[in-house]
């Protein structure tokens, strides 16, 4: 289960005119796609130049055209990592770009898939969109960027060279807008309907995206699935913490403080930072890679951004998972531990989530037992890094005049794959909510009943509405009342068993110890 884990303005005048068959000619030349199921693909098309040689830890340069028509019927290359889905390579930063059947209109909504991982892990492909595509009338475009050392190395020597450090992956996500913005017409879609959205790493990179001057009218709406957007783990880190880590990065692969540092680094096999950056998932992390308060990319904390009106203001959807802590519970159990949480084990995160542990708290989170805290650590990991930071997140969006938010809880009890786990219950799980959105997921298979497959068809049509006109809401649907200002506010409760609003999750999940 862990490979799903934490797992604009008009194109130029230039541009030529959408085609409908399965060539279409972009900025750098001509593609050859394909029908797949009667969906248009074209994969492997690059976004930005390949960040190799000199142009590691460099914000992504433009791509160079080809001569004659490009193939783009074959997945691309996966960016490093430590659990490869492919094949690895540094020469990674393409994007898919999939259409609905027989396409032969303009200007449809582009929604753009920000996968998720930790940074650290994930890919483009590893998501098929067609059930968006295909029941949504948009096109879905998916993309590769940056993980791990590669995407979130923050240095001085790099800061002073390129005038920003540590988000080589958030840019990445933008030249892949700035690309969309320039091409997508000529698959048929709109430069001026763009919607971002992701899921855990993904999720909060939509919001870094938001609060990111320089992604400023790269798109119109936003998705930010279990993003955890204002919580601390996957930052964005002060720079004196994300210089910390790269300082000791940069030592342990054999590169110490010195006026070579940069040079140095650039000139080390790939696999040996892959190796160096340590384990794929925070939870048994060394080294932590998220992106950095740079002054440039991003400039102050996303809660900051969001409560003061510094961010780019698009309507927006976010959400979280009922039961989120079970899968990195259920992680623990098979990445080292091979046992419980214990009650101790239970107050330090509490400790490393809320600053303090206090009794509130402890009696809000009990332990099972002193060497079983299974459910009491899922309900804190839950509650401390994804539903309350959420909840506040939409509190604080929904202050700014004219801001319109619509937030969600995924509640489905038996998700797919839910049941693998012998050793803790997953019910609805981080990450569970993508096998209603998409075909596969990380090559497995959507597997879902009837009712699954109604909630399912329910949440593309809320998804592909918004990214239409900004508001879930559409004929043959529960409807789904955007946030309020109000004290709580309503939160749209998807489940196969009934969806519709409600007004406690806030006292669901302990919100106001948070």
């Amino acid at each position: 289960m862990s490979v799903f884990l934490l797992i604009v303005v008009p194109a130029s005048s230039g541009m030529a005119s959408p085609t409908f068959g399965d060539q279409v000619t972009v900025t750098q030349g001509q593609l050859q796609g394909k029908t797949d199921f009667g969906n248009r693909q074209f994969l492997n098309i690059p976004y930005a130049a390949p960040p190799t040689g000199a142009l590691r830890f460099r914000p992504p340069q433009p791509p160079s055209p080809w001569p004659g028509v490009r193939d783009a019927t074959r997945q691309g290359n996966i960016c490093p990592q430590s659990l490869p889905l492919g094949n690895v390579s540094e020469d990674c930063l393409v994007l898919n770009v999939t259409t609905p059947p027989a396409a032969k209109s303009t200007n449809l909504p582009v929604m753009v898939w920000l996968h998720g991982g930790a940074y650290t892990l994930g890919s483009g492909a590893g998501y098929d969109p067609k059930p968006l595509v295909t029941k949504g009338d948009v096109i879905v475009v998916t993309l590769n960027y940056r993980l791990g050392s590669f995407g979130y190395l923050a240095l001085p020597g790099l800061a002073t060279e390129a005038g920003t450090t540590g988000n080589y992956g958030i840019l990445d996500q933008q030249a892949g807008l700035r690309w969309i913005r320039d091409n997508i017409a000529a698959f048929g879609g709109n430069p001026r309907n763009v919607t971002i959205f992701g899921e855990s790493a993904g999720g909060h990179s939509v919001c870094m995206q938001l609060i990111s001057p320089t992604a400023a009218d790269l798109f119109h709406k936003a998705i930010s699935q279990s993003g955890g957007c204002v919580g601390t783990a996957l930052g964005p880190a002060a720079l004196n913490t994300a210089y910390s880590v790269g300082d000791s990065f940069a030592k342990k692969v054999g590169c110490p403080d010195t006026a070579a540092q940069v040079t140095c680094l650039r000139g080390k096999p790939t696999d040996e930072l892959i190796k160096a950056q340590g384990e794929a998932l925070p939870l048994q992390a060394e080294l932590s890679w998220t992106p950095t308060i740079d002054g440039k990319v991003v400039k102050e904390p996303t809660r900051d951004a969001l409560a003061t009106g510094r961010y780019n203001k698009v309507p927006m959807i976010s959400g979280t998972n009922k039961n989120e802590g079970n899968l990195f519970v259920a992680l623990g159990w098979h990445l080292g531990k091979l046992r419980r949480p214990t009650a101790a084990e239970l107050e330090t995160e509490i400790r490393a989530r809320a600053g303090t542990v206090t009794p509130e708290l402890l009696a809000a989170y009990r332990p099972e037992a002193p060497d079983n805290a299974d459910a009491a650590m899922s309900g804190v990991i839950t509650d401390g890094a994804f539903a309350c930071p959420n909840e506040s997140l939409v509190r604080t969006m929904t202050s700014q005049p004219g801001q319109a938010v619509y937030q969600y809880e995924f509640a489905d009890p038996q998700p797919p794959y839910s049941f693998l786990d012998p050793l803790m219950p997953l019910e609805d799980f981080h990450s569970a909510e993508l096998f209603y959105l998409f075909g596969t997921v990380q090559g497995l298979p959507s597997l879902l009943d009837l009712r699954q497959h109604r909630l399912s068809q329910q949440m593309i049509g809320y998804w592909t509405h918004f990214a239409t006109t900004g508001n879930p809401n559409g004929p043959g649907h529960p409807a789904w009342p955007a946030a309020t200002t109000a004290t709580p506010s309503p939160v749209q409760n998807l489940t196969s068993e009934g969806t519709s609003p409600r007004t406690t999750f806030p006292a669901d999940h302990h919100c106001n110890l948070w």
